[in-house]
């Protein structure tokens, strides 16, 4: 047909009447074989190097050539003879790649450590490289062992209390590996921890990674354009890490025989570790705050699709009685973390730095408190979402979840709606507008409303105080109010026995806790005479009227009868952006200090600690804080008041200006009163602030909760 087709076609050229458009026939079809004609495909590399164009390799071969063509360079490591981690760093055939780790290693890793260099017999640069390198351990194989044989065989050279394997692909950031050490030195039940993976490109390759019931994996956040975003970024219980860069202990890994030899040459072997420490009873972690960057694939390229194919059904059928256990299809937040807690979110004024006041030292602890007993915890600052870092910091270390900068809360809501098990919200002001809305997000959840401080009785002290007249209606309306939100909750929780009668009597039905500020009694107090001087401490901006209050009228009646009659003793003021009417007050009689982050010398030095309180709520935390450092103080009633300890038994009560004169003059210069003073408080912060004690009473709350939950399902 095509041979009839091209004869008759070639007969219908010549004939003469088509010749005159014979040109323009030749160009409309040169017209239109040029706009169909598909671009040529890019000729085939043979030269082995798939990425040549990327303009990471050719900075990283612009940094390898620069780097070996000056004679004098070199990278060299620290000596330790002793080391507390054994870095190891399987290299093949990419000498620009090594490098660029090797620096970054040499750079940002300041604890106790030696590395060790394994190369699988490259032939590219590396042994030009590697004959730059000083106080490494190089290791050099006649043949290329690939992943698991490499590193096995590397880790017998190894002499530190843990094995940290790092990719040749990867750029360690500052602090890595102080991070992962830090965290297994602090928790024997870890046998792994593994970094934050983040792409050369910013985005985030993984925090963690999780184990479906099919056996396959996923790495949490995988692809999110922000691997700094704060759920990515606190530590949690995972299934395994990435051997990318992974700390395990060494006994285990080579009570285990190293990475499993049955998934040669690589892929899975170190989900397959980390699956095996658990099932040995450890825990494998997570620790986002030790980020390394991450060129993924870039020593097996094609090849790992392929190897993990072949991979999976080996560690399927090794792992099957676990991941029968597993949860079908869970989503990425209930699946993220897999401590067997309840899920909680609290919700406060401010990230909780103690140095803040404002009941920020308490939710601090609370929140430590239920990260300790095993439960999963997301904290969410409502007024003032600014970051102090090192709170932060802390409190990521120990698994809570922590938002601040810039977020979304109504998306967080939102998208978790249904997640939480148990929700707190602390104070009126908050309570009053998120509980409702909490019952409708979350149905299903425990709700608890951390009063912090009964208000309606701080205002009437203050009226009474100021000698301001308050109308009975404005005071019923705040009691029914403040009574309003607690009807809300399931649970009141209180800061004291005092606060926890006014409850009960309010709403006798009501489950009421107490909660209120665990502190450890110094047991190691210093005494009378290495002491002098008088301490304030408490937050002394406008926000912190009560305190604001006190000091200034104690400065202005009490102090300087206090000074004349002890000229050696210096009133010592500690407290954030002390507000002008303080400044005015302290003229240059008293020392303002402002912020101080470490409390215990100033208690340790102080004489006497005074708490004048005229009005207030809750429990002053700088007269627990006084009593557990073993430092005698002297308190107004309204002090004392959530304590029980209005008798003067414990603190000395002092009820105005003249009486915190002559109380303060005498326990200042009678060391046998002072004694007594010391042994009494001492006795009481063990009695009703130790931390066993306090935590007790959030342990038979969940416990109860838990209960309730059972008999619900």
């Amino acid at each position: 047909m095509k041979s009839i087709f091209k004869k008759y076609y070639s007969q219908l050229k010549q004939l003469e009447i088509l010749q005159p458009i014979k040109p323009a026939w030749r160009n409309l079809r040169r017209w239109f074989i040029a706009r169909t004609t598909p671009l040529p495909k890019a000729p085939k590399n043979n030269h082995g190097n798939s990425n040549q164009g990327d303009i990471l390799d050719i900075y990283f071969n612009h940094k390898l050539d620069a780097f070996l063509n000056h004679q004098d360079s070199c990278i060299s490591f620290k000596i330790d003879p002793k080391p507390l981690v054994s870095i190891i760093v399987l290299t093949y055939n990419k000498a620009a790649l090594l490098l660029e780790c090797l620096q970054s290693v040499v750079n940002h890793t300041h604890n106790s450590y030696e590395i060790i260099i394994a190369d699988n017999a490259s032939t590219d640069r590396t042994h030009e490289l590697l004959a730059r390198i000083e106080n490494a351990i190089i290791l050099r194989n006649s043949e290329n062992l690939d992943f698991i044989r490499g590193n096995n065989a590397a880790s017998k050279h190894a002499h530190g209390k843990y094995l940290l394997f790092l990719n040749h692909d990867t750029s360690v950031l500052p602090g890595w590996c102080d991070q992962l050490s830090d965290l297994l030195e602090s928790r024997i039940d870890v046998g792994a921890v593994g970094a934050k993976l983040i792409h050369m490109d910013g985005r985030l390759q993984e925090s963690g990674c999780l184990v479906r019931k099919d056996g396959s994996t996923w790495g949490y956040g995988r692809g999110h354009a922000n691997p700094n975003a704060c759920e990515f970024n606190h530590v949690r219980e995972v299934d395994f890490c990435s051997g990318a860069a992974l700390m395990v202990r060494a006994e285990l890994f080579r009570t285990l025989n190293g990475f499993a030899e049955c998934y040669n040459p690589a892929y899975f072997e170190d989900v397959d570790l980390c699956m095996s420490i658990k099932r040995m009873g450890y825990k494998v972690l997570v620790q986002p705050q030790a980020a390394v960057l991450h060129r993924e694939n870039g020593n097996l390229s094609g090849r790992a699709f392929k190897l993990c194919q072949t991979n999976a059904p080996i560690f399927k059928k090794k792992f099957e009685r676990e991941l029968s256990l597993l949860q079908e299809e869970e989503s990425a937040i209930h699946a993220r973390d897999k401590k067997i807690g309840r899920n909680i979110l609290i919700m406060d004024d401010y990230v909780p730095d103690p140095s803040r006041g404002a009941g920020m030292p308490r939710t601090k602890k609370i929140l430590l408190d239920l990260a300790n007993l095993g439960h999963k915890v997301t904290y969410i600052p409502l007024t003032d979402s600014a970051t102090h870092s090192a709170t932060v910091k802390e409190l990521q270390f120990h698994g809570i979840e922590i938002f601040h900068g810039t977020f979304d809360l109504e998306t967080i809501l939102e998208e978790r709606r249904g997640f939480y098990d148990t929700i707190m919200v602390c104070k009126p002001h908050h309570a009053e507008p998120m509980l409702w809305r909490m019952r409708k997000l979350f149905p299903k959840a425990h709700l608890i409303y951390d009063t912090e401080a009964i208000i309606f009785q701080r205002e009437l002290d203050r009226a009474l105080i100021e000698e301001k007249s308050i109308a009975p209606d404005h005071l019923a309306d705040l009691k029914n109010r403040e009574f309003a939100i607690m009807k809300q909750a399931d649970t009141v929780l209180v800061v004291s026995e005092a606060d926890r009668k006014t409850v009960v009597e309010g709403l006798k039905e009501k489950r009421v806790a107490i909660y209120g500020h665990p502190i450890k009694a110094n047991e190691h107090a210093p005494g009378y005479v290495a002491r002098k001087n008088l301490l304030f401490v408490g937050g002394l901006t406008d926000a912190h009227a009560p305190n604001v209050d006190a000091l200034e009228l104690f400065l202005k009646e009490s102090w300087p009868e206090i000074s004349a009659q002890l000229p050696d003793c210096k009133m010592i003021i500690v407290g954030a952006n002390p507000c002008k009417r303080i400044i005015a007050a302290a003229g240059k009689t008293a020392q303002l200090l402002g912020r101080v982050e470490d409390l215990q010398p100033h208690y340790d030095q102080a004489r006497i600690v005074i708490c004048p309180l005229r009005f207030g709520a809750g429990i002053p935390l700088k007269l627990a804080e006084a009593m557990a450092h073993g430092v005698p103080s002297v308190a107004s009633p309204a002090a004392g008041r959530g304590f029980g300890i209005q008798d003067g038994s414990v603190v000395a009560i002092a009820e105005n200006s003249q009486t915190f004169i002559s109380e303060v003059v005498h326990l200042y210069c009678n060391q046998e009163a002072w004694e007594q003073r010391q042994y009494k408080a001492l006795t009481f912060a063990r009695e009703h602030f130790s931390p066993e004690v306090v935590r007790k009473e959030l342990e038979k709350l969940f416990s109860l909760q838990q209960t309730e939950q059972k008999i619900a399902a």
